[in-house]
């Protein structure tokens, strides 16, 4: 007897074209949405396979044939005899036929051709007009495939950590999150739905979970240096955000197309670095200047331009960063940071020979084990050999950003290392369309400036979120003399 993939179909409407069918989530109840009249009825029930995910995110698609329509919301035991395979745009989309293994009329259907023949016609006219068919063992695979894509997804899911304490969930309205102030979240964290949702999504990448929002302003998208409203530069849309942890300066690297998320431009000062803040009108623009220093109190400054509009709210984002710049003689007590260790699998996923990988790393790992003198490693990253420069890999320990070149190759520098309290600035780049680089800024104009590809994002991310954190401690030298 022949062995068939059986699977669950959750109807959404069934085979009767009268009535349409829709979860209300409000009420938690199924409604009648819409009664339509039509000459031919449905000829077959339509609904989902139950736990997939196809290539677009969405639900694998089912027509379940039936003679009578079938309860929305009930789980139909079923097997596929087909699918239909249509053109959408660019990308194809699928729609599996599958018939009820409870109904015994259907238990030697296995193809299009074995069909009743009104299903076979209501199909043919599908398949003339846009989709060709494909047989059952294709369905078979292609079901196979969105439910494993699902319990892929799912661990992901299970592995990622708790939501964000600066993330507002769903249980509050959006009004609500206007109005008042809730007792979990600050006014700030509250209204952050309202920028772009690029960059509440990048902020998954460069904020830590237990990190608190403070204030934000949001920078429009806007042109200065105008001469008679000809030419000017024109500046990409960012985010000024004040954490409890951080001054952080989001920017959309090219100008993004309805919303498209591109990437960002992440500079990050720690607010036990901030050494001074204010702002300059300009004829066009206000100009925030930001001054931080490293642990060797030696400063640097960068500018962010805004409209005049946001005159206002950068006034009020200046009082708060003020706050944390430090006094002569100042006692106050100061955060102890302790980044986490993250623990990112160092490999090139376009490299189909891992093993070829893992001899390149582990070469790197034992260069750079001479040159650690009991560092604490809490983050690296790994640049694959086809990249520009070759395979290096970056480290950066609880004193010292470690850059270890891949010796093999030709003319390349042995490693270098760079004293973390040092560092002025960490600034990353997450390019879709351009180059995606790392930096450290030093004092007088020096930088360490790694450029990666889009598969070592994780890496580097991890490296720039370390890196952040321990800009912001105070060398034990400096401890064990303070009074």
């Amino acid at each position: 007897m022949a062995q068939y993939l059986t699977f669950d179909v959750m109807v959404e409407h069934p085979s009767s074209d009268a009535n349409v069918y829709a979860y209300d989530e409000s009420t938690r109840a199924v409604r009648l949405e819409a009664v339509i009249r039509v000459g031919d009825p449905a000829f077959a029930n339509r609904g989902i396979v139950t736990g997939s995910v196809t290539a677009r995110g969405e639900p694998l698609r089912v027509y379940l044939i039936s003679d009578l329509p079938v309860s929305p919301q009930t789980r139909v035991a079923a097997r596929a005899v087909g699918a239909l395979e249509f053109s959408s745009g660019e990308l194809l989309d699928r729609v599996i036929v599958a018939v009820p293994l409870a109904d015994a009329r259907y238990a030697t259907v296995s193809s299009f051709n074995a069909l009743p023949g009104p299903y076979r016609a209501a199909l043919q006219r599908l398949i003339e007009e846009s989709a060709h068919w494909l047989d059952a063992s294709s369905a078979e695979e292609l079901v196979h495939l969105a439910r494993q894509r699902a319990r892929l997804a799912q661990a992901e899911q299970h592995e990622e950590r708790e939501r964000p304490a600066w993330q507002v969930g769903s249980e509050f309205k959006f009004i609500d999150r206007l109005t008042r102030e809730t007792d979990l979240h600050t006014q700030a964290e509250a209204a952050l739905f309202t920028v772009p949702y690029r960059f509440q999504q990048y902020l998954r990448l460069c904020l830590t979970p237990e990190e608190r929002i403070l204030f934000w302003v949001q920078r429009p998208r806007f042109t200065i240096n105008r001469i008679a409203r000809l030419g000017g530069k024109t500046l990409r849309e960012g985010l000024l955000l004040v954490t409890d942890q951080q001054l952080l300066w989001m920017v959309d690297p090219v100008s993004p197309s309805a919303g498209v998320e591109y990437g960002y431009i992440a500079r990050a000062v720690p607010l036990e670095r901030m050494a001074d803040a204010r702002i300059d009108q300009k004829p066009d623009c206000d100009v925030l200047q930001i001054t931080s220093a490293n642990a060797q109190g030696e400063s640097a400054a960068f500018q962010i331009e805004f409209p005049a509009s946001a005159r206002e709210e950068l006034s009020q984002a200046v009082r708060l960063l003020c706050a944390f710049v430090p006094r002569l003689s100042d006692r106050r007590l100061r955060r102890v940071v302790s980044p986490r260790t993250a623990k990112i699998q160092l490999d090139d996923p376009t490299e189909s020979d891992r093993a070829k990988t893992a001899a390149v790393v582990d070469a790197l790992q034992k260069a750079l084990a001479p040159q650690l003198n009991g560092e604490i490693i809490y983050a690296q990253a790994f640049v694959p050999t086809w990249a520009d420069g070759g395979a290096k890999l970056l480290t950066v320990t609880d004193r010292k950003i470690h850059l270890t070149p891949n010796r093999t190759a030709p003319g390349k520098s042995n490693q270098t290392s760079y004293n973390i309290h040092s560092v002025i600035t960490p600034e990353i780049c997450f390019s879709v369309l351009g180059s995606s680089w790392l930096r450290a800024t030093f004092p007088r104009g020096k930088s360490l400036e790694i450029a990666f590809p889009l598969t070592t994002l994780k890496g580097f991310n991890a490296c720039w979120l370390a890196l952040r954190q321990l800009c912001a401690t105070i060398p034990a030298e400096q401890q064990s003399t303070k009074e």
